[in-house]
């Protein structure tokens, strides 16, 4: 059986049980509402808010979940002030094996900023992830066919190298994103800051999964996170 369909079934099965207990929750108020007199505001009032609620609930969960999903794209032990800058495009329908492409901009605590200075090149070993998996920039992107097809997928194309870049030429966000086509409108200057970041020293990178990039720069208390899957 299709993995895909088997999700489908999966989600649609949920999502009719989340309707059914809805439907419970407003006959259950409406009950209640009937029992009520006009002058028992109080009750009346607590129904309407229950009511909202329930249908407020659902987005707010969602809503929450996400952001802690996002969030947990950061290595600890670096801690996030704020999330500066985030824009994540899907083509499909949500489903394993649609095209993926976000970046991401998180600003960290001064606290978390201060301390991943005062490691220096030290910092990559002190950051969660498997031994090795930080490397210093800038972005070793001419070491392996794996660092050129991440960094520079149209180099292995003469004719397109030809026509739209010079043979050499530094590491980009931009670049890293349109591996697949499915490029994404990042608001001007945001990917001009993550380039200074991975074409200067100063910065650590890692790989992750999803096709996905975390560079941290703690000269600038930032933390980018690039994906294209």
């Amino acid at each position: 059986m299709n993995f895909a369909a088997v999700i489908l079934g999966v989600l649609l099965i949920c999502a009719l049980l989340f309707i059914a207990a809805i439907a419970i929750l407003f006959l259950g108020l409406r009950r209640m509402w009937r029992r009520t007199r006009p002058d028992q505001r109080f009750l009346r009032t607590l129904i309407i808010a229950l009511g909202l609620a329930a249908i407020a609930l659902p987005y707010v969960a969602i809503k929450i979940g996400e952001r802690r999903s996002v969030l947990a794209r950061v290595p600890k032990p670096l801690e996030v002030a704020e999330i500066d800058y985030r824009l994540e495009e899907s083509w499909g329908l949500g489903m394993p094996g649609d095209n993926e492409t976000g970046f991401v901009v998180y600003r960290l605590t001064d606290d978390s900023a201060d301390w991943a200075r005062k490691q220096g090149s030290q910092l990559g070993n002190m950051l969660e992830g498997a031994k090795g998996a930080w490397r210093e920039t800038p972005v070793d992107d001419s070491s392996d066919q794996t660092a050129i097809g991440q960094w520079h997928h149209y180099d292995r194309d003469s004719d397109m190298m030809a026509v739209e870049r010079p043979k050499r030429h530094p590491a980009t966000i931009f670049e890293y994103l349109e591996k697949y086509g499915f490029t994404i409108s990042i608001a001007q200057g945001r990917d001009h800051e993550a380039n200074q970041s991975i074409q200067s020293t100063g910065s650590f990178y890692s790989y992750g999964k999803g096709g996905s990039v975390t560079i941290i720069d703690p000269g600038r208390g930032k933390v980018y996170f690039a994906y294209a899957g």
